[in-house]
């Protein structure tokens, strides 16, 4: 009897299973027909199958996961207005979030010019300080922990011995007066590292107590615990937060005060979420029992260093259980070709979730290389056949050695404006034509081998599977922002080793200057 009971209850929870899903397959082949008037017109533009998917789609938790120029944003601004047009959802029921000042100001203007809907699309940190309104907290400069950094080394433990015989240690610099050390380039690693360790720290959700636990770093550990304090007792002497504190202490009011009853939270460029982040939405969530949909592309997670982690995006359901996961595959940017070379570029890293994009858009050769380093002889060529265009580097002096910048980042070329930016300020961005440079097989060059330090994986889950595993996305990133060529500068005698990549897996998609 036992047996029979639990294959009766395992059967009719199969069951139960497919008739929800019968069920969800009526409402959503009904709501697109009873929806259509909406669906077919966003912005001027009607959505795809896969986006209207995404939009009528109602469960506790969805993610969908996004290729390059397939219309995030066109979705979120459908699902928006679906939800105040379609469901009677109040404008101020609907939580929005973006990942960057820059992209939420876009999304919110997008929605009230075409709408009127007074949509706040906040930054994590603009919600934080939201929920923080009441408590008279001021933010610190951004350059405190690298002002606390500097005195530590030049007065802190300038006159302790045993602190300066431990610093020698970690420097390898035993004999070398003190004088030189401090203008040593090993210091200069030394103090990027340490701030680097405590923003992750922090944005990683560590407690004090887990330092001690790093004996094998014992020394630097012992540092870094010194600047630690340092820093918190001086945000705490002059009653500021910084960045990732506004997060943690939004979240701590948020589970023990009463908020708005949010119905709806949407948050786009999921792919670069933090944990400390995915704890502020979940606190939301419990708070509210808000429905939440996310927008990604994890092929685009670029920001791992600001303590950004793409295992929030790629075990989703780990963190908020029963998930319904969408794609939406048709990229309006791209043409085919060049999506399938970026396509089995990016796909060589080992964490990355497969998609299989399509464009209508057809480039026989959509790559272009030019040898050498004659940025005006290329510009010559490229303004030939297109007048906007975007430049892009990996550093943000990549540009110096051909043009210098105006104010606004455009250089001037023969009466054109053309911007320059690096690729991390690229994303999400998108240009008729763009040029790549500096890709040149060096330690500054793309990719970039500047290696990680093994301390840094005691703070950082999101830690490197395969060799150079964001700056594959990074480049994926440079390859997508053009909607016709995309036109690489390459070093003749250190060719990128991404560049002779490509020519071997895609040559025939590939032109030469």
């Amino acid at each position: 009897m036992i047996v029979i009971n639990y294959i009766d209850n395992k059967n009719r929870g199969i069951l139960s299973r497919i008739k929800t899903n019968i069920i969800n397959k009526k409402y959503i082949k009904k709501e697109l027909i009873d929806s259509d008037y909406i669906l077919s017109d966003i912005n001027g533009y009607s959505l795809d199958k896969e986006q209207r998917i995404a939009v009528i789609t109602d469960e506790c938790s969805t993610l969908v996961i996004a290729g390059a120029g397939s219309g995030k944003s066109l979705t979120i601004i459908g699902k928006i207005r679906y939800l105040i047009e379609r469901k009677g959802i109040k404008e101020e029921d609907i939580l929005c979030i973006s990942f960057t000042r820059d992209a939420s100001l876009n999304l919110e203007n997008n929605i009230k010019k075409n709408y009127n809907y007074n949509i706040n699309v906040y930054t994590f940190h603009k919600l934080a300080l939201f929920f923080l309104k009441d408590k008279n907290y001021s933010i610190s400069n951004p350059n405190t922990l690298s002002y606390i950094v500097d005195e530590y080394f030049y007065s802190f433990i300038f006159n302790n011995k045993d602190m300066v015989i431990k610093l020698r240690k970690i420097l390898n610099k035993i004999d070398v007066p003190y004088g030189y050390i401090l203008k040593s380039k090993e210091l200069v690693n030394l103090k990027k590292l340490i701030i680097t360790f405590i923003n992750l720290f922090k944005t990683s959700n560590y407690k004090l107590e887990d330092y001690l636990k790093m004996n094998k770093y014992k020394d630097i550990i012992s540092i870094i615990i010194d600047i630690y304090y340092l820093y918190e007792s001086e945000l705490k002497s002059t009653n500021s937060i910084d960045f990732n504190d506004m997060i943690i202490k939004a979240t701590d009011y948020v589970k023990n005060n009463d908020i708005h009853k949010y119905k709806y939270i949407i948050v786009d460029e999921y792919q670069d979420t933090s944990y400390v982040r995915y704890l502020f939405l979940k606190s939301i969530i419990d708070k509210t029992g808000a429905k939440i949909m996310c927008v990604g592309d994890d092929y685009q997670s670029i920001y791992r260093f600001n303590g950004c982690d793409i295992n929030m995006f790629l075990d989703f359901k780990k963190y908020f259980g029963y998930t319904k996961i969408l794609r939406i595959s048709n990229t309006y940017r791209n043409s085919q070709e060049l999506i399938n070379v970026a396509g089995n570029f990016i796909m060589k890293n080992k964490k990355q979730l497969y998609k299989r994009l399509r464009s209508s858009k057809r480039i026989d050769k959509p790559i272009k290389i030019m040898y050498g380093n004659n940025l005006r002889k290329l510009l010559d060529i490229v303004l030939k056949k297109y007048k906007n265009i975007l430049i892009l580097g990996r550093n943000t002096f990549d540009i110096d050695k051909y043009f210098k910048l105006n104010k606004d980042g455009y250089i001037e070329y023969n009466g054109v404006y053309i911007k320059y930016l690096t690729i991390h300020a690229s994303k999400g961005l998108e240009e008729e034509c763009v040029i790549v440079i500096n890709l040149k097989d060096d330690i500054l060059g793309m990719p970039n081998k500047i290696k990680d330090d093994k301390i840094l994986k005691y703070v950082n889950n999101n830690i490197s599977t395969y060799p150079f595993d964001e700056e594959r996305r990074l480049f994926y990133v440079a390859l997508t922002r053009t909607k016709g060529d995309v036109y690489l500068l390459v070093d003749k005698k250190h060719p990128s080793k991404f560049v002779l990549e490509l020519i071997k897996d895609n040559n025939k998609y590939i032109d030469y200057i």
